[in-house]
């Protein structure tokens, strides 16, 4: 692995591994409807920003099937998906329901398959059977 792509990987995993305990912080007393609205918004001027900054707005390159996927994958993952997650996250466990959560590569995996028509292969099938049996032992002894 390249030392660039170590660094971004480093970099991600604490990202994305200090947010929920960030997030649960911040649900404590917040519906997660708002706790949504307050980090989307947040997440949009950022993002604004890096766009504009850094001049990767090409408007030529997009066209209505480009727009309607993206918005599609936006509602879908952006807003329905961080909105049942919040919702989980303000009532259970963070220790659990991030890791229950973070199986969604399982889900990725069989629709690539099913739609996608990728390949299943034995270590495809045993990453899957680790997903399950690690669900499995999360919540054995909670």
């Amino acid at each position: 692995m390249e030392k660039s792509t170590l660094i971004l990987w480093l970099l991600t995993i604490t990202l994305w591994g200090i947010c929920p305990i960030i997030e649960k912080i911040g649900l404590k007393n917040v519906d997660p409807f708002l706790a949504l609205f307050i980090r989307t918004s947040a997440a949009l001027i950022g993002l604004s920003l890096a766009v504009f900054l850094t001049g990767a707005f090409k408007p030529e390159v997009l066209n209505l099937k480009n727009i309607a996927v993206l918005s599609l994958s936006g509602i879908l993952g952006g807003f329905l998906g961080m909105l049942t997650y919040f919702t989980l996250l303000k009532s259970q466990k963070a220790s659990q329901i991030v890791p229950l959560t973070s199986v969604y590569p399982l889900v990725s995996t069989l629709f690539a398959i099913l739609f996608l028509k990728e390949e299943l292969h034995l270590t495809k099938i045993l990453a899957i059977f680790l997903i399950v049996s690690g669900i499995f032992l999360l919540f054995k002894n909670p």
